[in-house]
């Protein structure tokens, strides 16, 4: 067995302190307060706010708060649902579990210097997984890791494994650790824990064959497997500057692969439609075997090929959409029931402008042209060239606030400007480049608001006109 080196990294300062309770909250009843510390519950110490949820749910609870320079010990009786109305100001006190891999693909080795701190995290914790919805591939974790999971049911968990031959997964995550995916997987099995799988797709490389051989793997294990993903890698251009588009395994993977060159690069779109087509047949498969797709596509692989974003049916009540996966076809839904609605006079001749990704624009294009025939609005879309990142990296998601900026920077009007919700960071509110929202407010000199879906934006249209509700 392989011995797993564990390394932190974002140690918070003051680790369980409170960042904000919840008024007529159980919390709040007790007098806990933001900057408050909760140290152990029933004499145990915590690690992270897993520990809270997990030692918190008795129904006769001690909890060991420290306020300055005193410790006060509550405690407490409650109802098994009773909720504590407690939000951490970190979720993991004694930091975050760093990435011990050599991905030939990883995106945070491609960004450049000046960028928000967090993108610089190479995080590889189960934690976080169960969080945030986090990827994570199992090379480091220890025995007491896995005895936790077990212990508190930490699930589901989602799994990064890209392939499960084992020389070209080692190739694809630079850790021979990586080779056991499958024992780790049947592991999770048996101790009863649900996971979701995903493969980052390289042309030429864990397509095709090697694809087939994975799903017939995983598919293999049991049932705790709740869904397959596969994503296309992405390429910056600071990525292939740097590694010239072709990465040399690292020297451990070179004895499990002698002399090999993975030729990293993107997919094109005749490329993209084999893997449709590839995935098809296994979703067939799926649908008759078990009810549902269970095998689903990132959202890119229809979008470069001008293939219709399949049903929401076809996603299973959307079990990764946190990796993007279906996230086209809620917002073309959200803009269907939109314009079904049709409700003219709350928005009538209000104007604004969303700035988007080249990928997404034709698709937001037409529906804001529907959108302005059925509310009589004047929204205009600005699809935004990443000459930052490179223009193939061409997802709303990964423009900066920079590139908004200096697309609109020439602009006359005043009308509201709208930005998708995934250029922000969910914690800190910034862009990439780590530019807030009011700074880009200010050097537009116009209202800028953050939106998931186009019924956002029409409601910031229609808030504009207290006197008229949608």
């Amino acid at each position: 067995m392989i011995a797993t080196r564990r390394r932190f990294t974002d140690v918070p300062d003051q680790p369980g302190a409170i960042a904000e309770v919840a008024p007529n909250s159980l919390a709040a009843e007790l007098g806990l307060q933001p900057g408050d510390r909760i140290v152990a519950v029933n004499g145990r110490a915590l690690r992270d706010a897993l520990d809270f949820q997990f030692y918190a749910e008795a129904e006769e609870v001690t909890l060991e708060v420290v306020r300055g320079e005193e410790v006060t010990l509550y405690e407490v009786e409650r109802d098994s649902d009773e909720p504590w109305g407690i939000t951490f100001a970190d979720p993991t006190f004694d930091g975050i579990h760093l990435c011990n891999n050599q991905c030939p693909f990883c995106f945070i080795k491609q960004m450049p210097k000046g960028m928000r701190k967090s993108l610089y995290v190479m995080d590889d914790d189960y934690r976080y997984s169960m969080l945030y919805g986090n990827f994570i591939t199992l090379t480091n974790l220890t025995e007491e890791d896995w005895q936790r999971i077990e212990e508190q049911r930490i699930s589901p968990i989602n799994v990064s494994v890209h392939a499960t031959n084992p020389e070209l997964r080692v190739a694809l995550v630079g850790n021979p650790r990586a080779a056991q995916i499958m024992e780790d997987l049947a592991r999770l099995e048996r101790i009863g824990i649900d996971y979701n799988a995903q493969l980052v797709l390289c042309p030429g490389i864990n397509d095709g064959p090697e694809m087939d051989r994975t799903i017939r793997d995983l598919i293999s294990l049991g049932p705790h497997l709740l869904s397959i993903a596969a994503v296309p890698v992405g390429l910056s251009k600071f990525g292939q500057e740097r590694q010239s588009r072709r990465v040399r395994l690292s020297r451990t993977c070179m004895r499990s692969l002698p002399g090999a060159l993975l030729d990293i690069r993107r997919y094109t779109p005749e490329e993209a439609e084999g893997v449709i087509a590839q995935a098809e047949g296994w979703q067939v498969r799926f649908r008759r075997e078990r009810g549902r797709t269970f095998l689903q596509l990132g959202d890119e692989f229809y979008l470069m090929t001008g293939k219709p974003v399949p049903p929401a049916s076809h996603y299973d009540g959307f079990p990764q959409v946190e990796d993007g996966i279906g996230i086209t076809r809620l917002f073309i839904d959200d803009a269907e029931r939109l314009i079904r609605r049709g409700r003219k006079a709350a928005t009538a001749g209000a104007s604004g402008t969303i700035a988007c990704g080249t990928l997404i624009a034709p698709t937001m294009q037409s529906l804001v042209d529907r959108v302005n025939d059925a509310l009589d609005t004047r929204l205009r879309v600005v699809p935004i060239v990443n000459t930052f990142f490179g223009a193939e990296i061409n997802v709303s998601g990964l423009l900066t606030g920079g590139l908004v900026r200096d697309a609109l920077a020439g602009e006359t009007a005043t009308d509201p400007v709208f930005v998708s919700h995934h250029m922000l960071s969910k914690r800190t509110k910034t862009f990439l480049d780590d530019l807030h929202l009011e700074d880009l407010k200010g050097a537009l000199g116009r209202p800028v608001f953050a939106a998931e879906y186009l019924t956002d934006v029409v409601q910031h249209l229609a808030a504009a006109r207290p006197r008229i509700a949608l």
